[in-house]
């Protein structure tokens, strides 16, 4: 099966790869192996990660490697890397207002007859 990177995930392996590289070679030389080994492994058992609820989305699977998560969608003949982040940081945050359609304009309001 075809294991893509979307373009997030692409720039955070990229960013992570130079910050490790500026501070440990080896440790950059490592995370590039992993990421390496992991698309090998999503390409031959793509329901490897498992669900999460703090994934709002359905169908996005979460695979821990190392010290990284990584959230992913397996489609019919493609898996494809949604995020990567290390686990010490924060998730992103995902708000959704209750009554996002609601407008609190006075020309709009009924007051009655």
């Amino acid at each position: 099966m075809k294991v893509t990177v979307s373009p997030d995930a692409r720039e955070y392996i990229t960013t992570e790869g130079r910050y490790l590289r500026a501070r440990h070679p080896g440790a950059a030389r490592q995370f590039l192996d992993d990421v390496k080994k992991l698309r090998q492994a999503l390409s031959q058992f793509p329901e490897m990660g498992r669900q999460t609820d703090e994934m709002p989305a359905p169908g996005v699977l979460r695979f821990v490697m190392g010290s990284y998560l990584v959230d992913y969608e397996v489609g019919e003949d493609e898996v494809v890397i949604l995020k990567m982040r290390h686990g010490r940081q924060r998730p992103p945050s995902v708000e959704i207002e209750d009554d996002f359609d609601y407008e609190d304009d006075a020309s709009r309001r009924f007051d009655g007859p």
